[in-house]
This record gives C-alpha cells, structure tokens and sequence, in this order.
C-alpha cells in the first residue's frame, strides 16, 4: 500500500467590491512506498519508492469593467520520486527521478467580454494554455519527453434574446501548436516510441436550441 501526508494550507480573498477574486495554496505531499508505474515492453510493472512534492497555486478572477472576464491561473510542482532502477525488473542503476505527466510550471489566461446587440447577446473569448515539458516514462530517458507548448483558443457566440438559442463560431489551437498528450516508451520491444497528440488546427460551429 502507498502512504501519504498531506499538509496545505491557503487562501481566498476577495476585493474591488467583489468584483476580484484571488485565491492560493501551497501544499507538502509525502509519500511512503509511492506506487510508481515502468513502463517495460508491452506491459508494466509496479514498484514502491519514497517520493515528495511540493507545489504552489495562485488564481486570480476578475470582472474590472461590465461585461468583462479576466481569468489568469499559475501552478508550480516539485516533484521527486526516489531510488528509481533503469530497469523495473531488478535494482540496476537507481536514481532519482520525476514522476510522469508532472510539468513543472503550467499557466492558464483567459479573456471573455459581452455586450448587448439590440436585445440578443454577443460574446468574444480568448485562452491561452501552458505546459512546460515533462516526461511521459518514469525513467527520465530524453526520448520520452514532451516539450513545452502554448495552446490557444477562439471564440465568437451569440445567444437570442430568451437566451434559448445560441451560436458560436470557433477555432481550437489557432497557432497549430504540436502538443504532447500522452506517450509509451517501446524502446525494448521495438526501439521506438508510441505518442498521441493534442488536435491540431480547427475550425467549429456550435448551435445549442433550449425547449
């Protein structure tokens, strides 16, 4: 069995008339006999390690004019999991590592504002998503690695004036980042890599009818 601690501790605060919200955390995980997962061949192997992280959040939203939305998030980890062997199958060459899927800076910005067209709504957003690298094979290799990325998105709506009906028009990672998603190391089976990807570059129409 896998054992933690856990301490947090943070805040929520409010100010501007309510208009702004920002809240933060820092956390402290311990972990006794971390179950971590090695990927080996066509199947894996789970082995138990110490491992500690440490992380900070801060998010801050606020509506600084009518029809305004400004949301901007950051999460900063730590992570560590020890005495990890180059091979699951034996002891060889441990050494400490990062755990998978665990970047160490991500960030998310989003902008939306509204106005009135006659007596239905129009809308435009804007976000924007980044990651820093990580790894997806807890054995830290260079060729399991996803860099970093920025995706972007785009969004026009507009909503009837019972707001029943509604309309949008939008673009999913406008600059056609190339994205790691999730990823297999094969280096034993094949001497190769198996990796998915976030979609590229695409366009949408969206119609949502209420009744």
């Amino acid at each position: 069995e896998e054992i933690l601690l856990s301490y947090e501790a943070g805040f929520k605060t409010s100010f501007h008339e309510g208009r702004t919200r920002l809240n933060g955390s820092v956390y402290y995980y311990d972990y006794s006999d971390y179950q971590a997962f090695l990927f080996a061949g066509v199947g894996g192997v789970v082995i138990n390690r110490d491992a500690h992280t440490t992380g900070l959040e801060l998010e801050l939203i606020t509506n600084p004019v009518e029809g305004l939305d400004v949301l901007l998030s950051a999460a900063w980890v730590d992570a560590t999991v020890e005495d990890v062997p180059l091979n699951g199958l034996s002891e060889f060459a441990p050494s400490d590592v990062d755990p998978t899927y665990a970047p160490e800076f991500q960030a998310t910005a989003l902008v939306r504002y509204e106005w009135a067209v006659g007596d239905s709504m129009m809308s435009v957003q804007v976000d924007s998503n980044y990651s820093d690298e990580f790894y997806y094979n807890l054995r830290n290799f260079d060729a399991d690695k996803f860099d970093s990325y920025v995706l972007t998105n785009f969004r026009v709506g507009w909503s009837s004036a019972e707001d029943n009906l509604k309309l949008a028009l939008e673009v999913r990672n406008v600059t056609d980042e190339r994205a790691g998603q999730m990823g297999y190391g094969l280096a034993t089976l094949c001497g190769c890599n198996e990796e998915s990807w976030q979609a590229p570059r695409y366009y949408g129409v969206n119609m949502r009818y209420s009744f």
